[in-house]
């Protein structure tokens, strides 16, 4: 099954989320008193960060992380998103998990990578549920492969509504890699996968991919599955409107 990995997507993603939350702290942040003074922020995020307070820890380790402040540190950066990360605050296991897979304020330590992305999925984490089955299925951090877990992850991330998830499941159920054949439910999760997917070239791959399913089952199980896409589709697809029957 070839898809672009994940892992590289969540490196890229970083600092584009970060930058996003920084906006939104700022935002939130207009009625405090340190936001008419921004250089006091990290040595004020400090003091509460070091008393405990776990989104002072988060926060400082983005200023870490960006710069916002501080002169950039990765290293004091991965610091402070473990010890928020320890503490349960789910984007900062995600990050963390990014840090150790990109060798970026740490050293580079898949396993530990793979530690803490699951972790952030097992809170609901979707970004982290899709790179923990991209994990377990090409078997970074592992000594091997496991597809069950690639499959049970991959599902959970595709229920929630990722794309990408919904396609790769498609292509499982498709293969029968982690889970057995199943072209009916192959077909419902290309053809959600395609509802859901804003890239025009790719949805028209994920549909081609739904057709060419179609083509291997019978016309009675073809018109059946035909019958519950409409179902299916309005629980899992964002705008299940705009469906397209090939």
């Amino acid at each position: 099954m070839r898809f672009a990995s994940t892992l590289l997507v969540c490196v890229a993603l970083l600092f584009q989320v970060n930058e996003a939350l920084a906006t939104v702290h700022s935002a939130t942040a207009a009625t405090d008193r340190t936001a008419r003074h921004p250089q006091n922020e990290p040595t004020r995020l400090e003091v509460l960060a070091r008393l405990g307070d776990v989104d002072s820890q988060y926060r400082l380790g983005r200023h870490y992380l960006l710069g916002k402040g501080v002169k950039k540190d990765p290293g004091k950066a991965a610091y402070w998103f473990e010890m928020a990360a320890r503490k349960g605050h789910v984007l900062s296991q995600r990050i963390l998990a990014t840090l150790y897979f990109s060798g970026t304020g740490v050293r580079k330590a898949p396993a530990h990578a793979l530690r803490w992305f699951r972790e952030a999925a097992r809170n609901g984490d979707v970004v982290a549920q899709t790179a923990v089955a991209d994990m377990y299925y090409r078997g970074i951090g592992l000594r091997r492969p496991d597809l069950k877990q690639a499959w049970r992850w991959m599902m959970a991330a595709a229920k929630s509504g990722d794309p990408m998830a919904q396609y790769r499941v498609g292509l499982m159920f498709r293969d029968g890699r982690g889970t057995r054949v199943n072209l009916s439910r192959a077909f419902l999760w290309l053809h959600v996968a395609a509802l859901n997917t804003t890239d025009e070239a790719l949805k028209q791959e994920i549909l081609a991919r739904r057709d060419e399913v179609g083509k291997r089952m019978s016309a009675r199980l073809l018109a059946a599955t035909r019958q519950r896409s409409e179902q299916f589709s309005q629980r899992y697809a964002n705008n299940p409107a705009t469906a397209q029957e090939g």
